[in-house]
């Protein structure tokens, strides 16, 4: 990193940290299921939102922390990275603020499964491996209130959008974590806020069926030239970090895909590779839902797609 990135200040967790001369980073520091990330990008009474949280409570804390640099009401921009409830589920505290993001991340909105369905799932729990990982992961959490609500405008491939004095690229990254991710980019401070296209210090989850794009997605992140990433979920990472990412999801893709090749049913292959590839990294049963997008993008058809059956995948490795 560079010395505008060195030494940055730690705070509590969650907190609001400063990465710049107009960019701060909501960071938890941590790897569970549900808690994610945000950034805001400040400049001459504007302000820009990067995501919101899987709450309205959650949500409401951020903001509290927001207010302590500007003015709430100075955010005319939220840009959501993808759909994912724990990046949106706190969209309609922002009302009459423009929401962005990708076309192809709006499209995906209509396949995410809504407060009130994982709400259910999670209080039901049930006797099968599935019911017991979601009531673990995501029962604690309190979706009261919660009206989804998505974008107001979308675009492909790039645009830019100014925040004051200071230009933010935004990205289209295409399919890779979900249907569609987007990054958000400051370019004159070496900042990315790459949504879920980055886990830092836990195993990818891929809800789209393309690893490859879950590779390219991080190389078109280093191509940027940026020097210190925000991923969706845990702490910051440099050029390195990411790095290791897209090689550690190209090694699954590799092997995964000799699997298939091979005929290994995907269940078994799934065990074979988090047993070669967990490493010391959080949730290593996403390593289902990556063989899953490798068989698929290997041409088998029978590859489970929805996110019930993603779950039940990650949950038979988890027992």
């Amino acid at each position: 990193m560079t010395q505008r990135h060195k030494d940055l200040p730690l705070v509590p967790t969650p907190g609001l940290r400063p990465l710049s001369a107009s960019s701060w980073a909501w960071l938890h520091d941590r790897t569970d299921w549900g808690y994610s990330n945000s950034g805001l990008i400040v400049s001459g009474g504007q302000a820009l939102l990067v995501d919101t949280q899987f709450t309205l409570h959650a949500t409401e804390e951020l903001l509290a922390a927001v207010e302590a640099v500007c003015p709430r009401e100075e955010i005319g921009l939220l840009v959501c990275t993808h759909q994912n409830g724990d990046h949106t589920w706190g969209n309609q505290l922002l009302a009459g603020t423009e929401i962005i993001t990708s076309a192809s991340g709006a499209a995906g909105l209509c396949h995410e499964m809504g407060p009130e369905q994982l709400t259910l799932l999670a209080r039901s729990g049930g006797p099968d491996a599935a019911g017991a990982y979601v009531a673990r992961h995501f029962a604690h959490f309190d979706f009261t209130g919660i009206k989804v609500t998505g974008p107001t405008r979308t675009f492909r491939g790039r645009e830019d959008v100014k925040v004051g004095t200071v230009l933010v690229e935004l990205i289209d990254l295409g399919a890779g974590h979900s249907a569609g991710d987007v990054a958000v980019h400051v370019p004159e401070e070496g900042v990315v806020f790459a949504g879920d296209a980055l886990f830092s210090g836990a195993h990818m989850v891929v809800w789209s069926g393309s690893l490859s794009g879950c590779i390219g997605a991080c190389q078109m992140l280093l191509d940027t030239g940026a020097e210190l990433f925000v991923p969706g979920h845990g702490p910051l990472l440099d050029r390195r970090g990411v790095a290791e990412i897209r090689d550690r999801l190209a090694h699954v893709a590799e092997e995964a895909t000799q699997y298939a090749r091979r005929g290994v049913p995907l269940a078994d292959a799934a065990r074979r590779l988090m047993a070669g590839h967990a490493g010391r990294w959080a949730h290593p049963e996403r390593l289902f839902t990556q063989a899953a997008a490798a068989y698929a993008e290997a041409g088998f058809s029978r590859v489970p797609s929805s996110t019930l059956a993603m779950v039940e995948g990650m949950a038979s490795l988890a027992c």
